[in-house]
């Protein structure tokens, strides 16, 4: 009778692997940069319908992913807000293929309800008083590109500007008003109510904000995900959401 049982239980073993092994090959896990978190999220909801699978996404800065990737973690599809947090998987060896995904333009927040009339931007921020939200440049490329504007305007603020976790915190805390003034793209200021775009800042003024995808995987899978978002359907989301397409 034990002998039965024990062959009903490894029978039942082998049959739960077997379903847990075929589930996991429809499933696609992508690391994607904070600020493409909308995007991506209406992306992911169409290729999940296209192709019956599910999508699984850990949204965080470019280069939490990045190291996360590098240590270990299982990711199949990798997008980046910067070159370097790209090409640092590409140098140590964890991409199968890579290639631009995307532009984005950076710009000047402010809260909704504030009112700030100027000349110059430059004499804008050199406000005292005023603080002015970024990402963590160590981490977060949107605000590596801020301290890029700031150099450029050879601004000396760095008692004022306040780091942040990733460019979708920055937001979150001029939406709260706890800073004058953001740093971030352009995307992510036209998917809130309670911010103001006060200024574009110039291509000159910073490096191109690009987007870049990864493949990561040997997945068939992840090589269709990775193949899609160059598909026109992901180019009239991305359009829908202002991300500039060459």
């Amino acid at each position: 009778m034990k002998k039965n049982v024990s062959i009903f239980v490894v029978v039942a073993f082998f049959i739960s692997c077997s379903g847990v092994k075929k589930s996991n090959e429809r499933e696609l896990r992508v690391f994607a940069a904070a600020s493409l978190t909308d995007v991506i999220t209406d992306i992911a909801e169409n290729f999940e319908q296209e192709y019956d699978v599910t999508v699984k996404l850990n949204l965080a800065a470019s280069g939490t992913l990045a190291r996360q990737i590098d240590q270990g973690a299982e990711a199949d599809v990798y997008l980046s807000a910067n070159k370097n947090w790209m090409d640092f998987l590409v140098d140590n060896q964890k991409t199968k293929e890579t290639a631009v995904f995307a532009k984005n333009d950076l710009v000047l927040i402010s809260p909704q309800n504030k009112d700030f009339r100027f000349e110059k931007v430059d004499s804008l921020l050199t406000n005292s008083e005023s603080k002015i939200a970024i990402g963590d440049p160590g981490f977060v490329p949107a605000g590596k590109y801020a301290i890029q504007v700031f150099d450029y305007y050879q601004l000396n603020i760095d008692d004022r500007y306040l780091q942040s976790q990733n460019v979708r915190s920055a937001l979150m805390m001029v939406e709260l008003e706890e800073a004058d003034f953001g740093v971030v793209y352009k995307t992510d200021a036209l998917q809130s109510k309670k911010v103001k775009v006060i200024y574009t800042f110039p291509e000159e003024t910073h490096k191109p904000v690009e987007y870049f995808r990864a493949l990561i995987s040997d997945k068939d899978l992840a090589k269709q995900f990775y193949d899609y978002l160059y598909s026109a359907e992901t180019e009239n989301v991305l359009t829908n959401y202002s991300f500039i397409i060459d």
